[in-house]
Protein backbone atom coordinates (compact mmCIF):
# COMPACT_ATOMS: atom_id res chain seq x y z
CA UNK A 1 0.00 0.00 0.00
CA UNK A 2 1.07 3.13 -1.55
CA UNK A 3 1.47 6.09 1.46
CA UNK A 4 2.08 9.84 1.39
CA UNK A 5 5.07 11.76 1.83
CA UNK A 6 4.88 14.81 3.54
CA UNK A 7 5.16 16.68 0.80
CA UNK A 8 2.05 15.53 -0.52
CA UNK A 9 0.27 15.87 2.79
CA UNK A 10 1.54 19.61 3.06
CA UNK A 11 -0.42 19.78 -0.07
CA UNK A 12 -3.44 19.00 0.62
CA UNK A 13 -3.28 20.94 3.85
CA UNK A 14 -2.55 23.66 2.27
CA UNK A 15 -6.00 23.04 0.07
CA UNK A 16 -8.13 22.40 3.01
CA UNK A 17 -7.02 25.24 4.52
CA UNK A 18 -7.61 27.38 1.71
CA UNK A 19 -11.09 26.42 1.09
CA UNK A 20 -12.22 26.16 4.60
CA UNK A 21 -11.09 29.69 5.39
CA UNK A 22 -11.53 31.12 2.05
CA UNK A 23 -8.14 31.75 1.42
CA UNK A 24 -5.92 32.17 -1.42
CA UNK A 25 -3.08 29.21 -1.35
CA UNK A 26 -0.21 31.38 -2.74
CA UNK A 27 -0.98 33.70 0.87
CA UNK A 28 -0.53 30.49 3.14
CA UNK A 29 1.80 28.94 1.52
CA UNK A 30 5.07 30.23 3.32
CA UNK A 31 3.48 29.06 6.58
CA UNK A 32 2.92 25.76 6.38
CA UNK A 33 6.32 23.76 7.01
CA UNK A 34 7.20 20.23 6.62
CA UNK A 35 7.70 19.61 10.56
CA UNK A 36 11.79 18.54 9.97
CA UNK A 37 12.33 21.74 8.30
CA UNK A 38 10.16 24.13 9.64
CA UNK A 39 12.33 27.23 11.01
CA UNK A 40 10.65 27.10 14.61
CA UNK A 41 10.84 23.28 15.24
CA UNK A 42 8.67 23.45 17.91
CA UNK A 43 7.97 19.61 17.70
CA UNK A 44 10.21 17.98 15.05
CA UNK A 45 8.78 14.98 15.20
CA UNK A 46 5.55 16.21 13.41
CA UNK A 47 5.06 16.05 10.22
CA UNK A 48 3.49 19.91 9.31
CA UNK A 49 3.92 22.75 11.60
CA UNK A 50 1.61 25.08 10.53
CA UNK A 51 2.34 28.90 11.37
CA UNK A 52 -1.44 31.23 12.20
CA UNK A 53 0.74 34.34 12.60
CA UNK A 54 -0.98 35.46 9.15
CA UNK A 55 -3.95 34.70 7.67
CA UNK A 56 -4.35 31.37 9.47
CA UNK A 57 -6.52 31.12 11.86
CA UNK A 58 -5.75 29.54 15.05
CA UNK A 59 -7.81 26.29 16.35
CA UNK A 60 -7.90 27.46 19.62
CA UNK A 61 -9.78 30.77 18.68
CA UNK A 62 -13.37 31.46 18.24
CA UNK A 63 -15.19 34.83 16.93
CA UNK A 64 -18.29 35.70 19.16
CA UNK A 65 -20.50 38.42 16.22
CA UNK A 66 -21.53 40.32 19.46
CA UNK A 67 -18.26 41.86 19.62
CA UNK A 68 -19.00 43.54 16.90
CA UNK A 69 -22.71 44.28 17.48
CA UNK A 70 -23.70 41.60 15.14
CA UNK A 71 -26.01 38.57 16.10
CA UNK A 72 -24.95 34.83 14.92
CA UNK A 73 -23.57 32.21 16.74
CA UNK A 74 -19.92 31.85 18.12
CA UNK A 75 -17.80 30.34 15.66
CA UNK A 76 -15.11 27.73 17.24
CA UNK A 77 -12.08 27.34 14.72
CA UNK A 78 -11.40 24.08 16.67
CA UNK A 79 -14.23 22.73 14.79
CA UNK A 80 -13.42 24.56 11.59
CA UNK A 81 -10.12 22.75 12.15
CA UNK A 82 -12.10 19.35 12.66
CA UNK A 83 -13.11 19.95 9.04
CA UNK A 84 -9.33 20.71 7.92
CA UNK A 85 -8.85 16.97 9.06
CA UNK A 86 -11.56 15.62 6.94
CA UNK A 87 -11.10 17.35 3.94
CA UNK A 88 -7.36 16.90 4.05
CA UNK A 89 -7.74 12.99 4.90
CA UNK A 90 -10.72 12.36 1.99
CA UNK A 91 -8.46 14.39 -0.53
CA UNK A 92 -5.51 11.36 0.54
CA UNK A 93 -8.74 8.56 0.12
CA UNK A 94 -9.04 9.76 -3.01
CA UNK A 95 -5.38 9.97 -4.48
CA UNK A 96 -4.32 6.72 -2.69
CA UNK A 97 -7.43 4.56 -1.60
CA UNK A 98 -9.43 3.80 1.77
CA UNK A 99 -6.25 2.38 3.54
CA UNK A 100 -4.26 5.65 3.32
CA UNK A 101 -2.49 7.02 7.06
CA UNK A 102 -5.11 9.79 7.82
CA UNK A 103 -3.87 12.82 9.88
CA UNK A 104 -5.16 15.17 12.54
CA UNK A 105 -3.99 18.16 13.75
CA UNK A 106 -2.93 19.29 17.44
CA UNK A 107 -3.10 22.76 18.68
CA UNK A 108 0.66 23.17 19.85
CA UNK A 109 0.29 26.94 21.40
CA UNK A 110 -1.21 30.03 19.97
CA UNK A 111 0.30 30.37 17.06
CA UNK A 112 1.27 26.68 15.87
CA UNK A 113 -0.77 23.95 14.96
CA UNK A 114 0.89 20.32 14.13
CA UNK A 115 -0.35 17.75 12.20
CA UNK A 116 0.38 14.41 13.01
CA UNK A 117 -0.24 10.71 11.61
CA UNK A 118 -3.54 9.84 13.78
Amino acid sequence: MRQPTPTQVKTVYRRAISQQFKLKQKDIKGDIHLGSEAPGQWSPGCTLEIYCEGNIPNATDYFDPSWHGFSGPVVFNSEEWCRIDESANQMLIEKFGTRVQQYHHEPYNNAVITVYPS
